[in-house]
This record gives structure tokens, C-alpha cells and sequence, in this order.
């Protein structure tokens, strides 16, 4: 298992990350494919989720999940093919940003090639929170092309009793 470099933010405002645009731009084009797929199937209205995530699907070029589980949210991400030198994830207190990077060369091919989905591949995913999370004691690692990103919440302040004596 491959430790996994982690870019902590505290205060994301204070900070311009270059990934947000990069991260807009992959939304924006993830809505012009799912219109696409609408208007592919005649405008009939009702499919809205399944054309955004067959979108999604077909432009990030990766399956994710986000659970909680007492008081840390788990992420995994499919990453097959990266090493943990390609990945880069940037925790800030309310998201988790994910860009993964790999490069293939293309080979001199004995056979006739006729098609390949071979190739470099870009990812980028955002995963939005609803509990701040504790930047500093976030942990991802990379294992058999599944990125896995533990991101604890931050503690909640134990209540204390309003009034002990009267």
C-alpha cells in the first residue's frame, strides 16, 4: 500500500486551488454530454439522473463512493493503473479534491491495433462534505488502483451542563 501525498488547507479562502477551475471545467462538460444524451433519446423527459451519471461516467473516467462511519468520511476511488507519485489529493475543511494523472506512451504495435481505449488518462473528482473535516489528520493511500482517503470530522465540542449548583 502506497502512502498518498495530501495538500491540507485550512481555510480555503485564503488559498486560490488551481484544480477548482480545472474541476468547473470538467462539470461544464459533463452537463453538455448529459444534455447531449437527452437530446439523443428525442428530449423525453424523466432520465435526468441516469444521463448525468452516465456523463459523468464516460468524462471522469473513474467510480467512486463517500461513506461516513463514526465520524470520518471514507472515500474510495478506482485509480487503475496510477501510481501513488500520480495522484494528488488537497483536503480543505469542507471537500476533498482528487486529480490523478498517468501518461502512456504508445508502443510499437506487432499486431494491427484497429482500437484502443489505452491511453493517458486525467482525473479529476471533488467530494463535497457537510461536517468540517480535520484537515491535519486526513490519510489516503493507494492500493491495487483503489485510492482510499479516510478524512475524520472534526471533533464535536462535548456539551457542557448549563448549570451545575443552584
Amino acid at each position: 500500500m502506497s502512502q498518498v501525498a495530501i495538500e491540507k488547507v485550512n481555510d480555503a479562502s485564503q488559498k486560490t486551488l488551481p484544480i477548482f477551475a480545472e474541476i468547473a471545467r470538467r462539470f461544464d462538460a459533463i452537463r453538455r454530454r448529459a444534455f447531449s444524451l437527452f437530446e439523443k433519446r428525442g428530449c423525453e423527459l424523466g432520465h435526468d439522473v441516469d444521463d448525468w451519471l452516465k456523463a459523468e461516467q464516460e468524462l471522469m473516467g473513474c467510480s467512486a463512493e463517500l461513506a461516513e462511519k463514526d465520524g470520518t468520511y471514507q472515500m474510495q476511488m478506482t485509480l487503475p493503473g496510477s501510481e501513488a507519485k500520480d495522484v494528488e489529493v488537497t483536503a480543505t475543511p469542507s471537500e476533498i479534491l482528487v486529480h490523478a494523472a498517468t501518461k502512456r506512451e504508445k508502443k510499437e504495435e506487432k499486431d494491427n491495433v484497429l482500437w484502443t481505449e489505452f491511453g493517458s488518462n486525467d482525473v479529476y473528482r471533488r467530494f463535497e462534505v457537510s461536517n468540517p473535516i480535520n484537515v491535519d489528520k486526513v490519510t489516503a493511500n493507494l492500493d491495487s488502483g483503489i485510492l482510499r482517503i479516510n478524512a475524520p470530522e472534526v471533533a464535536k465540542p462535548k456539551e457542557v451542563a448549563a448549570a451545575k449548583a443552584a
